[in-house]
């Protein structure tokens, strides 16, 4: 799980950092500093990670934590966009809000499986 603490937040980071420094690129009008939100939340992962390295089940909570936080943060800033109608997919903001939800999304639920076997093991 440790590892994959590590690979999901460097997604994550550098998630942020193309949305922050490549805004061009991916069909931003104009560079904005919440596009780094991916960023915060992976750097909180992996601090996470870096914790677990020498106590295990304190530091994969940590990391879990901020992933859940990530998973729930994107659907109250789409869904509510969805109902009035103004999210529109060819903007950047909402893409890098899904990856972000996405890559959380898988890292919380491996993470929920993961302690639910470590605890089914000790059992």
């Amino acid at each position: 799980m440790k590892n994959l603490t590590f690979i999901c937040s460097a997604l994550l980071i550098l998630t942020g950092l193309i949305g922050y420094f490549a805004w061009e690129a991916i069909g931003a009008t104009k560079q904005s500093f919440t596009s780094l939100i991916p960023t915060f939340v992976g750097v909180l992962m992996l601090i996470g990670g870096v914790i677990a390295l020498k106590k295990n089940m304190l530091g994969m909570h940590i990391a879990v934590t901020f992933s859940l936080l990530g998973t729930l943060a994107g659907p109250v800033r789409l869904v509510p966009g969805f109902i009035k109608g103004t999210v529109d997919f060819a903007d950047a903001a909402p893409k890098l809000i899904f990856v972000m939800t996405v890559i959380c999304l898988f890292f919380t639920v491996m993470a929920v499986r993961s302690f639910i076997a470590a605890r089914r093991a000790r059992g």
